[in-house]
């Protein structure tokens, strides 16, 4: 792993980084994903330091809620840093006695198996978790692109997208309802 991060993977962004730079391109936004080099937010904030500043997210949170992380928390991460470039919204829905049994890595479209997969905007986590999100968001000034990303099985492509809008038109009103101001 020493050896792909120092011999491969910071060597090939610095030059991506660097080429970019020079065509005025100030912004990469990797979208973290389990088997990629850049998984987590950890691994994000390695590459970024190792790199330059035009490495940042584009935080897909449903690739978190797959491993586990607390998004609010990620948000708060990579917000602190200036670190978030794009946002997707989507969520993961899980299937317990298959985390149980095969663990979170386990994924499959249409596998009855499988321990998890993407759905639309709260059909995995509630509206109250998504405004939570939304506010972690404001709180940390991010005012780029909120993106619906729909891989539902389940809920075909505008319909998966008109679901998600109603969510999150739905929590963004409570909170600016409750907290006109809330970052």
């Amino acid at each position: 792993l020493q050896w792909q991060w120092k011999e491969r993977v910071i060597p090939y962004w610095r030059e991506t980084a660097k080429f970019a730079r020079e065509h005025g391109v100030h912004r990469i936004a990797l979208e973290m994903h389990p088997n990629f080099v850049v998984y987590n937010p950890r691994t994000l904030v390695k590459l970024r330091e190792a790199v330059g500043e035009e490495i940042g997210a584009n935080n897909d949170l449903s690739h978190l809620f797959w491993q586990q992380c607390d998004a609010v928390e990620v948000i708060r991460f990579l917000g602190k840093q200036g670190a978030i470039y794009h946002a997707h919204m989507k969520d993961t829905a899980f299937f317990p006695r298959n985390v149980e049994r095969f663990g979170v890595l386990n994924f499959g479209e249409n596998d009855p198996e499988a321990s998890e997969f993407f759905r639309a905007v709260g059909y995995g986590h509630g509206a109250s978790t998504w405004k939570d999100i939304i506010a972690a968001y404001m709180e940390v000034g991010y005012n780029g692109m909120l993106s619906i990303e729909n891989e539902d099985p389940i809920l075909e492509g505008e319909v998966g997208v008109q679901r998600s809008l109603a969510v999150l038109k739905n929590v963004r009103e409570e909170i600016m309802t409750n907290h006109p101001n809330p970052g």
